[in-house]
């Protein structure tokens, strides 16, 4: 009997993987339609825009021939009269002059304040577009924000929708309100109950690993369970996973990797085992949160304390001193960043250990946004945003382990790490700190 449901386990398992599959090729041709619609949109557009220009040119030419003489005739007598009229005026402004030299008048007959306060403005108005273009662009403000997708490119969400509304005929309207109807109809629904069912599940098994007494094979028990419990729930987003250079996988010391979203915690999670450090939340994370605590050693802190964030260095060096723990993992940006760039990565992390074992991920954004703008969105809505994306698909991609140099400082090693982090996954690389999100810069910084 045991055997024939680790058959069909298996079976189910595997079945599973090919619908995933398949799911991701339809997607592909989904998109793919999709971009040669919205190509064949913009061109019938501009054709029409160039013949309607060209009606209003050829109409108008035979008219502006006739005009173009009557207006030069016009011209002419009137620049017969201007000069009529300057020549009197320069005879009488030499008599006006003369006549009131040394009284004072010049000072009247000078511009007002006016007209020279509205010279010097002109004069500043390129510096001040300048000026403005530089704090709208900035290179900072717009990693905390979705990306925009790309022009030729929509995955009929309805976030998008105001950017492709004049370039929608009535088939893409057509596919938005069947792909509307199936994500919302169909796939939420499913998706929600999933989740919900598969946090009572973290929860619940974390409680009974939790009573079990301190045996030789319960740390092995609790990796085993708890990876199959992360890959259960990644499935039920559903989210497409692709490691690359798995010989490369930490199995000990710090980790450290970009972040995007919490998600990057699942993902990780679904194909090894780490000690977890962030931010003390309320709410779902915060349940996730104790219930992992309960069967693992996890760091949970308050970056707005600074005592927390004292103490949390000394539990670090303890704890890779100690060579039965699994590896930390490590979010040195400290908040999440919309996956286009990598920010300054706080030096703590590097002080503790001369050797980290970095991680780089990419989100493809083409089937769903993995960022969580935490200023804007609760967990809750969040959730929901991605649970009613088609899916979230990512690459995550191991790297060897660097080592501080001689003589290098914790900064100069961060800087290293993030820049070969951001090289990997081929986004930029910005020496702001990622905080700027929530906090206004410090008057010592400016």
């Amino acid at each position: 009997m045991f055997i024939q449901l680790v058959v069909l386990g298996i079976l189910l398992w595997a079945s599973f993987y090919w619908l995933q599959c398949r799911y991701m090729d339809v997607l592909e041709v989904l998109f793919a339609w999709i971009a040669r619609q919205l190509a064949i949109t913009r061109r019938r557009q501009a054709l029409e825009e160039r013949c309607r220009l060209s009606q209003n040119w050829t109409v108008g030419n035979g008219q502006d021939r006739k005009d173009r003489k009557d207006s030069k005739d016009r011209k002419d007598r009137k620049d017969r009269k201007v000069k009529k009229f300057e020549d009197n005026a320069s005879d009488s402004d030499e008599k006006f002059q003369d006549r009131n030299k040394g009284d004072g008048m010049e000072e009247l007959l000078s511009p007002p304040i006016k007209n020279r306060l509205n010279t010097r403005v002109e004069q500043c108005c390129d510096l001040i577009a300048a000026g403005l273009g530089l704090v709208l662009e900035d290179d900072v403000t717009q990693r905390f924000v979705a990306p925009p997708s790309p022009v030729g490119e929509w995955n009929l969400l309805t976030r998008n929708l105001r950017q492709r509304h004049r370039y929608l005929n009535w088939r893409l309207r057509m596919a938005w309100l069947l792909g509307w109807a199936v994500r919302y109809g169909l796939l939420l629904p499913i998706r929600t109950i999933a989740c919900w069912l598969c946090l009572f599940m973290i929860s619940g098994v974390s409680m009974l690993l939790g009573h079990l007494p301190e045996w030789c094979f319960k740390k092995k028990l609790v990796e085993l369970v708890l990876r199959q419990c992360f890959r259960i729930t990644a499935a039920c987003l559903p989210m497409i996973r692709r490691f690359h250079n798995t010989e490369y996988r930490p199995t000990k010391g710090i980790c450290v990797c970009n972040h995007t979203s919490p998600l990057d915690v699942l993902v990780l999670m679904c194909d090894a085992n780490y000690s977890l450090t962030g931010q003390v939340h309320t709410g779902i994370l915060g349940v996730l949160q104790r219930a992992l605590s309960r069967v693992s050693h996890h760091m949970w802190f308050d970056r707005r304390q600074l005592a927390d964030r004292e103490a949390l260095g000394l539990v670090l060096r303890l704890h890779c001193a100690m060579k039965d723990r699994p590896p930390v993992l490590l979010f040195p940006e400290g908040t999440c960043i919309n996956n286009t760039a990598v920010m300054q990565f706080k030096k703590g992390s590097f002080a503790v250990s001369d050797i980290v074992y970095p991680v780089a991920i990419r989100y493809d954004r083409r089937f769903g946004e993995a960022y969580w703008d935490s200023t804007r969105h609760s967990m809750l809505r969040y959730m929901l945003m991605v649970v009613s994306s088609w899916c979230i698909c990512c690459d995550v991609w191991y790297m060897p382990p660097l080592s501080r140099w001689k003589d290098e400082s914790p900064v100069e090693f961060s800087n290293r790490v993030k820049a070969a982090i951001a090289d990997q996954a081929k986004i930029d690389n910005l020496p702001w700190d990622g905080n700027l999100k929530r906090w206004s810069p410090v008057r010592d910084w400016q």
